[in-house]
């Protein structure tokens, strides 16, 4: 196809949120690039980016100028991605913050992002007024109302200055402002979770967050005639970055919803004819256990990103008619490998080759390397400059630990075969160690996600009254379908090692989620640690396991 994204298309030099903008406008001025699926809004490439000047201008006007942090409170629409572009316009810097948030963590967030002003959604502000007294580096507040119409009054009734966004959109001139942008300032503050502390923000120059379009255009094969299929929340990279962004720099179009839903996803693709999406956590699962359609490959997709990559894979590709790839990457740094289509078929299931740009390692604890398929933690760097964060905001000694000789530390286990394909293993932190045995999680989730009357687990360490660490695991069936706990567990003790089948075993009617669908095993463990004696225990069911 003559229409795919070629890497010289930008330099890394002019990897700016104005200059891409400028220059995509010249291209595809006139193309339909956004849509808003539950409103049907849509704008050219023109009109999105007379939209990010008009924002930048309102941005302007409250008195955001280059280096200034904006907090971001928004669920998905243009209005949120237009004041992502028009800060980026402005130099200044954008805080996005997960629309969950609430109380001391949106306090946290807020103030450790230096958030001098916020933007926030009409249905969140009543959460953000409960802190505001506390910010006390934000001077004023802007209110965005329902689908870009004007907010209540109650909502603009805030304890510092607040504004009403589509007023003041309104009335904003969609001149170019004029600021002296590189590709090396910085665009945006991403938080990571804190599971082992406060959250930490990666600082993403403007490169950086760009290359996580191109490289991925380049490495997929992304085209022009690509529309993108966006229902992963904007405040995450996923969504912003590797998606929206992607299809900026290769001249394709966008389709948003408001957030996933499983029963709706596949009329959503069909009515937006959607070629490429991207799936995180238990997604793959959700779409999987929906019952089976006879319009099923009734859509225009072509590829579809998973991470995790399931053990179902050629059944699903088959079902929908599409290709899987994977990505792998952390909003820590940034993405920085892919399974590619065309890679070959017993490479499925592994997070790839090394991109452009990029060298990826597997080494021991003491950073040397490991051996092929030796399993080890993944390290990565990359070969030019701003292409990556750049550390950790304000936390220094954080950022010297993570970048230690030279690689950013993942914090994963992987192993790299013969033929330089990368698997993933584990979190080190998701690592179970019983009776003296390291067992991957992720390894027991896949054999157990292979049985047929199985929707989703979740595998984790569950701490006894002994103080012994044993396998546990939550488990959702398919609709319909029946399955006994010792069921369960003679198919995992006929697919794996004796040690890593689950001792303890919970049937749910779901597992919990993050708004990125990916699921909250520290939830499981406290309720399952919380109740262990009520919870279904091989052992005290006399099970016992051949060696």
């Amino acid at each position: 196809m003559t229409d795919t994204y070629q890497r010289e298309t930008f330099s890394l030099r002019e990897l700016t949120i104005g200059q891409v903008l400028r220059k995509q406008r010249k291209r595809f001025g006139d193309k339909t690039f956004l849509t808003e699926l539950w409103t049907g809004r849509q704008w050219t490439y023109a009109e999105l980016d007379d939209f990010a000047n008009r924002a930048a201008q309102v941005l302007r006007g409250l008195g955001v100028e280059k280096g200034q942090h904006v907090g971001l409170m928004l669920g998905n629409s243009a209005e949120h991605l237009a004041l992502f572009l028009g800060l980026g316009k402005l130099g200044a810097v954008s805080v996005p913050v997960n629309t969950a948030a609430r109380g001391d963590l949106l306090r946290y967030y807020m103030s450790h992002g230096d958030a001098s002003l916020v933007i926030v959604d009409e249905a969140l502000a009543p959460r953000l007024a409960e802190v505001l007294p506390q910010l006390e580096l934000v001077r004023g507040v802007v209110v965005l109302g329902a689908d870009g119409q004007p907010a209540s009054a109650e909502s603009l009734s805030q304890s510092k200055p607040a504004h009403d966004l589509a007023t003041l959109l309104a009335a904003a001139s969609t001149e170019e402002p004029q600021a002296d942008v590189k590709c090396s300032d910085l665009l945006m503050l991403a938080f990571t979770s804190g599971t082992t502390g406060p959250s930490k923000a990666s600082m993403l120059p403007h490169a950086a967050a760009l290359t996580y379009g191109t490289s991925a255009a380049e490495a997929q094969g992304y085209r022009e005639s690509d529309v993108f299929y966006i229902c992963l929340p904007l405040f995450h990279n996923n969504a912003l970055l590797a998606a929206f962004c992607a299809a900026l720099v290769c001249g394709g179009s966008v389709a948003i919803s408001q957030r996933f839903s499983a029963s709706r996803f596949m009329d959503e693709i069909r009515r937006s004819e959607a070629t490429i999406t991207n799936f995180l956590g238990a997604m793959s699962n959700f779409l999987w256990s929906q019952p089976p359609r006879p319009d099923d490959t009734d859509n225009r997709l072509r590829l579809v990103s998973m991470s995790p990559m399931p053990g179902f894979i050629p059944e699903f590709e088959k079902r929908f008619g599409l290709k899987a790839m994977s990505n792998y990457g952390l909003s820590d740094f940034g993405t920085v490998s892919a399974f590619v289509p065309g890679a070959p078929v017993s490479k499925l299931g592994s997070i790839g080759k090394a991109r452009r740009d990029f060298e990826l390692r597997v080494v021991d604890d003491d950073d040397f390397e490991c051996p092929t398929d030796v399993v080890g933690e993944l390290v990565i760097r990359s070969h030019e400059p701003w292409r990556a964060t750049t550390g950790y905001y304000k936390m220094p000694e954080a950022t010297l630990a993570a970048h230690r000789n030279q690689w950013f530390h993942t914090g994963d286990r992987a192993r790299c075969d013969a033929d330089g394909y990368f698997w993933f293993v584990d979190r080190k932190k998701d690592c179970i160690r019983r009776r003296g045995e390291n067992i991957s999680a992720y390894e027991v989730e896949q054999v157990m996600a292979r049985f047929d009357a199985v929707a989703n687990v979740a595998v984790f360490p569950v701490k006894t009254p002994e103080g012994d660490e044993e396998v546990g695991a939550s488990v959702v069936l398919r609709e319909g379908q029946t399955l006994s706990e010792a069921d369960l567990v003679q198919h995992c003790a006929r697919n794996m090692s004796y040690f890593m089948v689950p001792r303890y075993v919970q049937l749910l009617p779901e597992l919990p989620v993050t708004v990125n669908q990916k699921v909250e095993k520290f939830r499981l463990k406290q309720a399952m640690e919380a109740s262990l004696a009520s919870v279904w225990d091989r052992e005290r069911s006399g099970i016992v396991l051949e060696r």
